[in-house]
This record gives C-alpha cells, structure tokens and sequence, in this order.
C-alpha cells in the first residue's frame, strides 16, 4: 500500500485514486456487493412469494393453514434480507475503515519525510487533511461504490423476471430509468463546486482556530481576545450558511430523483390496473410486478444519494493526492542515478563512506556552506549561512527572537533542506547520509521536553528501548538524578502524568538530559536547556550538560550567560544572518 502510495503518477485524477484505493481492499468490497445483491435477489422472490399468497387468498380462496409455509418462507425471506443487509454494511464500512486507515499512514510518512519547518502555519490545514479529509473518503468507499454496482445489476435482475410477465411496464421501466442517474449527474455538477468551496473553507478555518489558538496569549495582553472571537464566529456562520446551501442541493436532487421514481412507478400501476381490469393479466403477475417497480428504481435513487459522497470523496481526494505526490524531504537517490547505479553495492545506504562514517561512532562535524531557507517569500528564516561546528564542541547559537536560531537547528539536523547552499558531516552532503542512520546518531532536546503518561523507564527507553538497568542508572547518575528516583516509592516505575507531571521543571529537564545520555548521540542540540529555572537547578543542568558534552557535539540555542560561558564558540545570528562567530569570553565582554 505503501509503494503505491508513494509512487502516484502525476497525471492521477482523483477518481482514478480514489478507485486504486478501492481495489486495495476488494475482497471486503466484492463481499459488501454480493451481500447486497442477495438481499435484492431475495426481494425480488419476496415479492413473488406475496404475490403468490395474495393470489391463493384473494382469488383462488385459499384458507390460513394452506398458506402457513408460504408465509413463513416470507419471514424467513425477510430474516435473510436483514442478515444481507448487515453483511454488507459491516463490510463496506470496514473496507472503507482500511482505507482510511491505509491513506492516513501514508500521509502520515510522506509528512514525515516532507519539510516540517518548511509547512509553518500549513499545520492547521495539514491536520483537517489528514483528519477530516480522509474521513471523507469513507462514504465515497462505503456508499458511492457499492451502489454504482448494485445500480447495474439490480434492476436488470429486476427486468429479467417482470419482462416475461408484462412487457408493457418493461418498457415504461426501460424509458424511465436513464432519467435518474441523468438528473443524477447534472445536479452532481452543481453540488461539486459547493462541496470544494466548503472543504477549503474548513481549511482555512482549521488554520485560522490553530493561529488563534497559540497567539490566545498575546491577544489576551492585547485585549484582542473579543474581537477575535467575534471573527471567529463570523467565520462559522458562514461556513455554516455554506453547508446549509450544499444541503439545499442534496435535498433537491433527492426530491428530484423520488419525483420520478414515483411517476415510473405510477404508470406502471395504471398499466396493470388497465389490464387487470380488462383480463388479461393475472393478480398473481400484476401484483408481482407492481411490488417491483419501487424496487427497480431504489438502486438508481440510492446512487443519486450517494452521488453526493462522491463529491465529498473527491475534495478530499484533489487535497490528499498532492500531499502524496510531494517530493521528499531529501533528494530521492533515483533522482541522481539509474536504477543500475541504485542497486550496485558502491551506493548502497549500508555500505556507502558517508553511512560508515556516522555509524563507526567517529565524532561529528557539520559544516553550512552559502545555506539559505525561506518559509515562504520573504517570511522569517535564514540566509547565506556559512559556518562550521567542530567535532567535539560545544556551540552555543544566541540571537534575538526571530533571528532564525530554531530554523537553522532544524536545517542542522536534517528536519528542513536548504533551498539553497549545502550542508556537510564529515565532509558528506547531509542530503547523501542514510537517513535512518543520521538520526540515530542525534538528539534533540527542546525546551520544554516532552514526556508521555507512562512510567520514568518507559519514558527513559523512548531513546534506546534496549537499554538495560545498567545503562539506565549510568544515565540517571550523569544527569544527577539518581537521588531524586531513589527517593521516590516506586523509583523508575513511578508513573508520570501528561507531560510530566510528578516532577519538577528542573528534574525534568535533567530526565531529558538522562535520555540523551542513554541514547549516546554524537549530535546534541539543546534548546534554551536552563531556561526559567532556579539557581541550583541550573548549576544541576548546567553540570550535566559538560559531562554530556565530552565526545560530543553540542549545539546549544541560549541566551543566559551562564550556559553560554560554559561554550566554546558562540554563533550569533540576526535576522536570519550570520552576524558573527567568536569565543564565549569575547561574546559575553561584549554583551556585558
């Protein structure tokens, strides 16, 4: 699924994904039509076992106990159908349930390998494509499909069996019925454009709510909360009036595709009553196929509902399929050579210089040549960065907010790709490293490090999950924590609340610090590491990071003077530019 995922060819409609997707799960899609064709096969013998019993009642005069069989099989029938009907719903639904299952991971990977900083503010919208819009492939699944096969097989099983019975209403049910799915079609047009304006309406929505959200804060310093709110409510009203316009539709086209389904079937009824009353028709045949009729046109009429679905499964569909055409993060080695050249064992990930340097433990060092990004336009970033970390340092990267600090961390480790410039490890292109093995080799501390609700082992061995007791405690000892763990009941099983609650900040920190002890990166980036902590928790971090700090590479985003003495080199950038490089004691001579 996967592959296929990520080899989409650019010139996919996506009807044509949307159909791929489907045959991905064909076997929960073959078993939700063939279910439902049974139970319209048993419809069609319901009605012929009712017409039967009405015939022997009515006009032969038939008594109760005659009829008794014939009217169990009827609810035995209906018993049947029901267990059809549910047949099929359970496997439409979870055929449609893997499918949202398999699009959501797939998205899910390819935003792994695609620009994380790069999408700054595109997280709202990304999360309602991946949320949202791929719910909006399961009615699509679910319901368009299974319908637009039922709605050829159906009611030509139908006319099979009332052609020989009376071939007059045949041909009124012949003429009639390409008028629905015509209709059908015409209103489908009408409704597609409605369901595009309100899918990226609710995107922009998405990105406008998360905006809000992390700027609640500030609006709140700058008495701007109301005001924001009143807009908020704007917006929804008009993605209300929005929906209620696409529902206007739905409801029109359903109005129009009863309309004649109800017509057809009334002229049929007129035929047969003419017939009837004349003689030349039995009650036997003419109620058959009277009980018919309705059944002939709810396929098409279901199709016409579920024409809306598809509507729905195709705005998603045109916002997934980019996501999944995207390029990766990194330049793809098919890109750069033959497949020949990819499967020679000189360029292979596990046997290339580049991955044997990393993997060998050798110490790291990154040099940024010319390195320029952008996250759109001329919207923060850096430029023309060059500089070089030296193996086995301790850099500390300083700068007013904005100045592009994170960015180039980000870009560092691999999470962004330079629009332009070249950054280099040991002398290799970061983009030409194996990416599995770069990222073990790194570690990334923020500055509010998260941790799960689990216990301190587990959250310890989210950096290295075979690390065993022994390591463990070197860790805790390093990051001078093994007081704090020792001194609580359950020590390591101690279970913490979300992000961490149960500890300090302080300790909290230090428990970072003993994850990155425990994963024995060679590249460690800490950001503002002793921020809003007290004196003696600082001294604790402070401490734990110069023995972390031996054989490694640090990079280090601060501002306190106190983590910034303890560098050997400071970068300091401005507005996205590399201001200078000088020593730790020069800088702070400087800044005092």
């Amino acid at each position: 699924m996967t592959e296929k995922q990520d080899t989409i060819p650019s010139h996919t409609t996506p009807e044509a994904w949307l159909r791929q997707q489907a045959r991905s799960v064909k076997g929960s899609m073959l078993t939700a039509i063939l279910a439902a064709f049974i139970g319209g096969l048993l419809i069609i013998l319901q009605a012929r076992l009712l017409a039967t019993v009405c015939q022997r009642a009515v006009i032969e005069g038939f008594g109760l106990a005659p009829l008794l069989p014939l009217l169990a099989w009827l609810g035995l029938i209906a018993l049947l159908r029901g267990l059809a009907a549910y047949l099929s719903e359970h496997a439409a639904i979870k055929a449609a349930a893997q499918v949202r299952q398999q699009v959501r991971t797939a998205l899910y990977q390819r935003l792994l390998l695609l620009r994380p900083t790069g999408m700054a503010g595109e997280v709202g919208p990304l999360t309602e494509v991946v949320t949202a819009g791929v719910e909006g492939l399961e009615a699509y699944i679910a319901r368009f499909l299974p319908q637009m096969v039922l709605a050829g097989l159906l009611p030509l099983a139908v006319l099979l069996v009332v052609l020989p019975s009376e071939w007059r209403s045949s041909l009124v049910l012949i003429f009639s019925a390409p008028f629905i799915p015509l209709l059908m079609v015409l209103i489908g047009k009408g409704t597609e454009t409605l369901n595009r304006r309100q899918f990226a309406r609710l995107s922009r929505m998405a990105a406008h709510l998360l905006d809000l959200v992390q700027g609640l804060p500030d609006l709140k310093i700058f008495g701007a909360a109301k005001r924001e709110a009143e807009l908020v409510a704007q917006v929804s009203d008009q993605y209300r009036v929005g929906t209620m316009a696409v529902l206007r539709v739905a409801f029109l086209s359903a109005f129009t595709l009863e309309f004649f389904s109800t017509v057809g079937t009334a002229v049929v009824a007129v035929i047969i009553g003419f017939r009837l009353l004349a003689g030349n028709l039995s009650l036997l045949d003419g109620l058959f196929v009277l009980l018919l009729a309705p059944e002939y046109y709810l396929p098409l009429r279901n199709l016409g509902l579920a024409y809306h679905s598809r509507m729905n499964g195709m705005a998603a569909a045109e916002r997934i399929i980019p996501l999944l055409q995207q390029k990766d993060l990194l330049p793809q080695r098919s890109q750069r050579n033959t497949e020949e050249e990819i499967n020679t064992d000189t360029y292979s990930p596990l046997h290339s210089s580049a991955n044997l340097l990393v993997l060998c433990g050798e110490s790291i060092e990154v040099v940024c040549t010319s390195v320029s990004f952008r996250y759109g336009g001329d919207r923060g970033g850096v430029q023309d960065i060059s500089l070089t970390i030296p193996a086995g340092s301790m850099v500390a990267l300083v700068g007013a907010s904005g100045s592009g600090k994170s960015t180039l961390a980000r870009l560092l480790l691999g999470l962004a790709q330079p629009e332009s410039g070249q950054i280099t490890v040991n002398n290799i292109d970061l983009a030409q490293l194996d990416q599995a093995a770069w990222r073990s080799q790194l570690a990334w501390v923020p500055q509010q490090p998260f941790f799960f609700s689990a216990t301190i082992r587990e959250n310890l061995l989210l950096g290295r999950p075979d690390a065993d007791d022994q390591a463990i405690q070197q860790a805790l000892a390093a990051a001078s924590l093994t007081g704090v763990i020792n001194a609580l009941p359950e020590g390591l099983a101690t279970r913490l609340g979300d992000r961490g609650a149960g500890l300090s900040g302080g300790e909290l920190r230090r428990l970072a610090l003993a994850r990155v002890f425990l994963r024995d990166a060679g590249l460690v980036v800490l950001d503002e590491p002793t921020a809003g902590l007290d004196a003696d928790n600082e001294q604790l971090v402070l401490d734990a990071m110069e023995r972390l700090a031996a054989g490694r590479t640090m990079l280090i985003i601060s501002h306190r003077e106190a983590t910034i003495s303890r560098c050997q080199q400071v970068v300091v950038l401005a507005a996205g530019r590399l201001e200078q490089v000088t020593t730790s004691q020069e800088y702070l001579e400087v800044t005092a």
